[in-house]
């Protein structure tokens, strides 16, 4: 109703015809009751909207309690892998040590095969007849030695190249590893962002849900009674 339209007939006895004052507050509670109607269906549409958002809150807290124990089930595999790989590094340099020794007894028998030789060269001028069993002791002694020297450089190799392999699938696994932590980490951050962000907008619908039950409360508040000038006809 328009501000023309509150304009009261007066009654012949001074004052307002009562019909039109009856008329004009039933007008204003109709007016009240919807506005009343649509500022609780709007606070029933917040509240879903809330329900809504704290279940969406509910399943990221989840995610990122499995994404947890994920990173930490990452982590202790990972520290498996470096005692795994710490262990063979104790091994390769056993392998080292032994090939080592190899060639130190490979040296010990060329130093005595260097002293036996001017021995059997002198032993051989003295007895002819002897002479073919050196030579023949001679060349079983370098066949020996190209044996011995032939298989300790294969060995060698083996051993080198087994130590590039396992060097080489640890630095793969340990990047593996280090690459999933990396990403379960920026889906932790995500994800902790976006429970931020929906405990923000959580404060934020509280405080517009309760300034609009407060306006509600105070736009229909029961007005004070005022006297008004009826005169029946």
């Amino acid at each position: 109703m328009s501000a023309t339209e509150l304009q009261f007939r007066t009654a012949t006895f001074g004052g307002f015809q009562k019909q039109d004052v009856l008329s004009y507050i039933e007008s204003s509670n109709q007016a009240h009751v919807e506005k009343l109607e649509q500022l609780q269906r709007e606070r029933d549409e917040l509240a879903r909207e809330k329900e809504e958002l704290a279940a969406q809150a509910e399943q990221a807290r989840q995610q990122v309690q499995a994404l947890t124990r994920e990173k930490e089930e990452l982590t202790a595999r990972l520290a498996q892998v470096r005692k795994e790989a710490e262990a063979l590094r104790t091994g390769a340099d056993d392998q080292k040590s032994k090939l080592e020794q190899a060639a130190a007894q490979l040296a010990q028998a060329n130093a005595r095969l260097a002293q036996a030789e001017p021995a059997a060269a002198a032993y051989a001028q003295i007895k002819d007849r002897t002479a073919g069993i050196e030579l023949e002791a001679h060349c079983r002694a370098q066949e020996v030695q190209q044996a011995a020297e032939e298989k300790v450089q294969r060995a060698h190799t083996e051993v080198s190249q087994w130590l590039h392999k396992v060097q080489a699938g640890y630095d793969l696994l340990r990047s593996d590893m280090e690459g999933a932590v990396s990403r379960a980490t920026q889906e932790l951050d995500k994800l902790h962002q976006m429970v931020e962000q929906l405990s923000s907008h959580f404060d934020s619908q509280d405080e517009h849900l309760h300034k609009l039950t407060q306006d509600c409360m105070s736009e229909f508040a029961p007005p004070a009674p005022e006297p008004l000038p009826l005169n029946e006809k």
